[in-house]
């Protein structure tokens, strides 16, 4: 099978590339990298767009937050642990897969390059809004990461709110994109865990990412057998979250959830995050969603 990833430079999630390769070897795999910023401008355009929806504590914290992974990418050289945060072009080069960065998604370069792949599935976890001639484009469809359960949680920065509205659950979801809704499509596969007290919005994205990896092989497998019925998602379902505002983040800081936390961040530097596993997964089979040894999910 052939497999176009659509992914942002995030070190948080760039090991997804690199498990699903070690997963599924016999795959052609290829990676078009999009930068985190909006359909036609930079970086400094996509700021003045998005930071006045912000509340001034969350912009804050995200600067930090940048600043913080941005010294913690160096980190791993020293310690020998450069596969956890490694950059996705430096991804790319170890495993030998073509690689292709372009500012906007739907260029016609950035469409070439996935027809002349000929890719059976595309893969997208990144922020800009897909088209209908990409869309059409793979056989098998295109496959969004949605890093949080659907659809209680549509929309922007998921992983921050299950914790700021206090979920017991969080988690990643994989759905189609068949039109140009925002995380609307039928959904293939989920897995979710617990959260805890303490957990901070970075581990919590990070730990999403550690479950979608895991899941995601077995679900394109499955997607490329035949295997799977996609359950559709009701307009009526969940809720579209947007951008965290100054209540939302103090009730997460009420309930416990720091934006960042330095100790868990060096955590999974130092690998105590390596064999974490989502408590329940499943995929969309039959019409139902069932795990993988054929038991209905909880």
């Amino acid at each position: 099978m052939k497999v176009v990833f659509l992914i942002s430079d995030y070190v948080l999630h760039n090991h997804i590339i690199s498990e699903y390769v070690a997963a599924r070897p016999q795959d052609e795999v290829a990676v078009v990298k999009v930068p985190l910023v909006l359909k036609g401008k930079g970086r400094g355009s996509t700021a003045k767009r998005i930071v006045p929806q912000l509340s001034r504590r969350f912009a804050w914290g995200k600067a930090l937050e940048f600043l913080t992974l941005t010294a913690i990418t160096w980190t791993p050289k020293i310690l020998s642990r450069g596969a956890t945060f490694r950059r996705l072009r430096q991804t790319a080069r170890l495993h030998g897969l073509p690689f292709l960065r372009v500012d906007d998604v739907m260029c016609e370069e950035s469409l070439s390059f996935i027809r002349e792949h000929g890719a059976d599935v595309v893969v997208s976890l990144f922020h800009q809004i897909l088209r209908a001639p990409l869309i059409a484009i793979p056989r098998l469809g295109v496959v969004n990461v949605h890093p949080g359960l659907l659809p209680e949680f549509r929309g922007i920065q998921p992983y921050f709110w299950e914790l700021s509205e206090g979920s017991e659950r969080a988690g990643a979801t994989l759905h189609l994109i068949e039109d140009e809704r925002i995380d609307a499509g039928g959904i293939l596969a989920q897995a979710s865990y617990r959260t805890f007290p303490g957990m901070s919005v970075q581990l919590n994205y990070y730990l999403t990412s550690k479950v979608a990896s895991s899941l995601l092989p077995r679900c394109l497998g499955a997607l490329e057998e035949g295997r799977l019925q996609p359950r559709a998602q009701s307009a009526d379902e969940g809720a579209y979250w947007r951008w965290p505002d100054s209540a939302a983040f103090t009730r997460l800081k009420e309930r416990g959830y720091p934006l960042i936390g330095w100790r868990q961040l060096f955590g999974v530097l130092a690998g105590h995050q390596d064999e974490f596993e989502a408590e329940s997964e499943s995929l969309a089979m039959d019409g139902e969603c069932r795990s993988g040894d054929g038991r209905e999910s909880p």
